[in-house]
């Protein structure tokens, strides 16, 4: 994404805007999500507002809250994002082809998913 021009996927705000869609998210989902403290996401989406990928804006459901939306900036990162995990996806399928693929991303959700974590007993 730095070759392309955006430069935020190089540290944690990164992983806040791989949670982020055109149609924006409630800043209180959003900390769910992405699994920081409330304070952390804070200054995760000030570092994102500062560098124009977002704005916050009211949230239509609840007046109280914060709904995070993609700027127009924000918005081109994401289709651009979109565009590499694509080109990814279709590099890794040529190599592993469509079955080994899809075991693989099976598995990858299955270690992100904290439901499955298992405890370890040493």
């Amino acid at each position: 994404m730095s070759a392309r021009g955006f430069f935020a996927h190089n540290g944690a705000a990164g992983e806040v805007l791989l949670h982020l869609t055109p149609e924006g998210v409630s800043q209180t989902e959003l900390t769910a999500r992405v699994g920081l403290s409330k304070q952390a996401v804070q200054q995760l989406l000030d570092q994102l507002e500062a560098q124009h990928y977002i704005h916050r804006a009211p949230d239509p459901a609840d007046k109280r809250a914060k709904r995070v939306v993609l700027s127009d900036y924000g918005k081109r990162e994401f289709a651009e994002r979109q565009k590499v995990r694509a080109l990814l996806t279709d590099r890794t399928q040529e190599r592993l082809g469509k079955k080994l693929l899809a075991k693989l991303d099976k598995a990858l959700r299955r270690l992100g998913d904290p439901k499955s974590s298992r405890p370890v007993h040493l």
